[in-house]
């Protein structure tokens, strides 16, 4: 347990009030085996709420509880319960999985935790050892976004591309198979999905010419069942199955079937109603990396990627798709029975990145309606420039059944923005997917936050990415209740119950993977971003004092005397895209704002002085490959797509072009120094 983390509860009175619960607790469910879930559980409980048993709460992907105890009337009551720190040095993005009073969740490097739901007791830890010495590998590893429970077991997706299963009981390993066919190429940073006996998984990698395919497997041999491959590979091997043969006559231009896309890195539904597994696809690779070989001016729709896709649960069998876009991502899907023109249809609801709202007929693919979120200014941004476009990542939206609105954690941007996400702001939006209209919309700070949980008491929880986590009337919008938590908040919150106590419970702390290559302060403010790892229950009439922590954000170090010419300093920035170093360490991004070497990736613009004398051996030889930071001095070693060795001329250029990022920051920083001393 130790480095894990300490339950912030130190007094002696709430240890003896808790020991009591979880004992009472304890005694009841002697006979109970951990981790019991199973599909008629699923099923049986949906009504419920006590516990969290899916990803989405239930087979629907709803992230909707079904608890009342806590209200639009009396949710001002929340208290702290209990908090627990956690050693997850890359914030946290999961969401958790409640089963018989024990949470199961992870954090980065692929880190699996259970936990006591009444007194925040960490009962076990798994540290899966995630193979960093790989770059796509390494990158993977630092997101993840939690764990799936069935029948006794807990399944890991991880960074080097591996399904493992653990003892839900113990943490002890049970199994582990392979996910990816070629393990250097891409990793897994999504939470496996469960039903009909198996685990189900995709990967990432469709930015970085990496061929997706959705992979089930035993879940309890850990035995391959099938893999649905999203787009057709190399036609003079033939195709694997007759969805893919006419896939391939989409496809088009010079060796296309190098390019891949079509991952699923998150977006998958076990709709247990009609046997089908529902999940979004990635684009193609984006022809930046090769030329016109996805044939982006030729026709064709180069499918399965941009889509929505059905296959059967059992057997992987194509369906169904529906393409909302030939180079879009695809989120979450939510399942639901909706009446719809007097007659109750069982439907799919999404938003892709492009914003668009999309209800399709489950069973066969068929749209039904889409509307895109936008279509009206929004407030002004920084520069003057209305925000009128709409869009959606990967944070889930939740679908209330009683007010009959879907949450959706969306975020407004201009037109042809400067830099990702530089301009935008957040909203959340409570849709009517029958109207395909907005009941209402708050304005929100910053574009990325949490995803939402409604409840049956009328509210809605989401977290924010300045810290602040609130509760929201359902049918109006209102803030009714909010705690600045002190840390960005990119993980889901979740509901459950212990025998009368319902808990809301939020990790917290800067998880996004996006803060590697877009700017941080779209996702969080200097002091949220730099706020501790945690998992934060609440519940009525609690009365611990919540721990604000204390937050200093560090000066930039002085860098070394920049020796290069202005053409150095380009040739730097060129050779810094050409090996791809802008995936873990973007110049466009703000940064984690430290150089941190506990399982982060440290901010190069904070570089201490014996770094960078250690330079060329860093870069070149890999001395520090075992964190994570390959040696570019070979080719394509430990990342296939930089096909050239990296020269000592091009590590001395990106060096130079370090130092003069590293002044820049220095000389912003100093500004905001001398300014916080009231210097003019």
């Amino acid at each position: 347990m130790k480095g894990w983390g300490v339950v912030g509860l130190k007094t002696a009175a709430f240890f003896a009030a808790m020991a009591v619960a979880a004992g009472s607790s304890a005694n009841s469910q002697k006979t109970i085996k951990a981790g019991n879930v199973s599909e008629a559980r699923v099923v049986a409980e949906a009504s419920n709420g006590s516990n969290w048993l899916v990803n989405g709460g239930n087979f629907g992907s709803q992230h909707f509880s079904p608890l009342g105890r806590v209200t639009d009337k009396n949710v001002g009551n929340l208290g702290l319960a209990w908090y627990l720190d956690v050693n997850s040095p890359m914030g946290m993005a999961s969401e958790p999985i409640v089963v018989d009073g024990t949470i199961y969740v992870t954090a980065s490097l692929d880190r699996v935790m259970a936990v006591n739901a009444v007194s925040g007791k960490v009962l076990w830890t798994y540290d899966p050892h995630v193979r960093l010495t790989v770059m796509r590998n390494s990158w993977a590893a630092r997101t993840n976004r939690g764990v799936a429970v069935w029948e006794g077991k807990v399944f890991v997706g991880t960074g080097d591309c591996r399904l493992i299963a653990l003892d839900a009981s113990t943490g002890k390993q049970l199994w582990e198979s392979p996910v990816c066919v070629d393990t250097t190429q891409t990793g897994i940073t999504g939470a496996p999905r469960v039903g009909n006996g198996k685990v189900f998984i995709g990967y990432n990698g469709s930015d970085t010419g990496v061929r997706g395919s959705l992979v089930a497997f035993d879940a309890n041999t850990g035995k391959l069942a099938w893999r649905f491959w999203n787009v057709p590979g190399d036609p003079s091997k033939g195709f694997d199955n007759e969805a893919l043969a006419m896939a391939a006559k989409t496809w088009s231009g010079e060796k296309w079937w190098t390019v891949g896309g079509g991952d699923v890195w998150d977006t998958i539904t076990y709709d247990q109603a009609s046997g089908l597994l529902i999940y979004g696809t990635a684009g193609a690779t984006p022809d930046s990396y090769f030329g016109d070989r996805a044939g982006m001016n030729v026709s064709g729709r180069r499918l399965f990627a941009g889509c929505i896709v059905a296959v059967k649960a059992d057997t992987g069998e194509y369906v169904w798709h529906y393409q909302t876009s030939i180079d879009t991502e695809n989120f979450h899907v939510i399942v639901a029975d909706l009446a719809i023109g007097g007659k109750t249809r069982h439907v799919v609801m999404t938003v892709p990145r492009n914003g668009t709202f999309y209800v399709i007929d489950a069973k066969n693919g068929t749209l039904i309606s889409q509307k895109a979120l936008d279509g009206q200014p929004r407030s002004q941004a920084s520069t003057g420039r209305e925000r009128t476009t709409s869009g959606h990542n990967w944070w889930p939206m939740s679908y209330d059944s009683v007010t009959g609105l879907v949450y959706i954690p969306a975020y407004d941007d201009v037109d042809n923005p400067a830099g990702y996400l530089d301009e935008a702001a957040g909203r959340l939006i409570a849709w009517d997917p029958i109207s395909l209209s907005a009941r209402w919309a708050v304005p929100q700070p910053l574009p990325t936050n949490s995803g939402v949980l409604s409840t049956a008491g009328n509210l809605v929880f989401q977290g924010q990415g300045t810290g602040v986590f609130e509760a929201l009337a359902a049918d109006t919008g209102h803030t009714l209740w909010s705690v600045q938590t002190g840390s960005a908040i990119d993980a889901v919150p979740v509901s459950y119950a212990i025998g009368n106590e319902q808990y809301i419970l939020v990790p917290v702390g800067l998880g996004s993977a996006s803060r590697l290559f877009g700017p941080v302060s779209a996702m969080a403010t200097p002091e949220s971003k730099r706020g501790p790892s945690r998992l934060l229950a609440f519940k009525l009439g609690a009365t611990i004092p919540f721990p604000y922590p204390t937050i200093v954000v560090p000066p930039v170090p002085k860098p070394p005397a920049q020796t290069a010419g202005a053409a150095i300093v380009h040739r730097g920035e060129e050779a810094f895209s050409k090996f791809m170093c802008d995936d873990c360490h973007s110049p466009q991004a703000d940064g984690s704002g430290a150089w941190v070497v506990d399982g982060a990736i440290p901010d190069l613009r904070y570089m201490p002085t014996q770094v960078h004398a250690e330079f060329l051996g860093i870069v070149l030889a890999g001395s520090h490959r075992a964190n994570g930071m390959p040696g570019f001095g070979a080719a394509g070693a430990g990342f296939p797509l930089v096909e050239t060795k990296m020269s000592v001329e091009d590590a001395n250029a990106i060096h130079a072009y370090i130092i003069d990022r590293s002044w820049k920051a220095y000389n912003d920083d100093l500004a905001r120094l001398q300014s916080a001393k009231g210097h003019p």
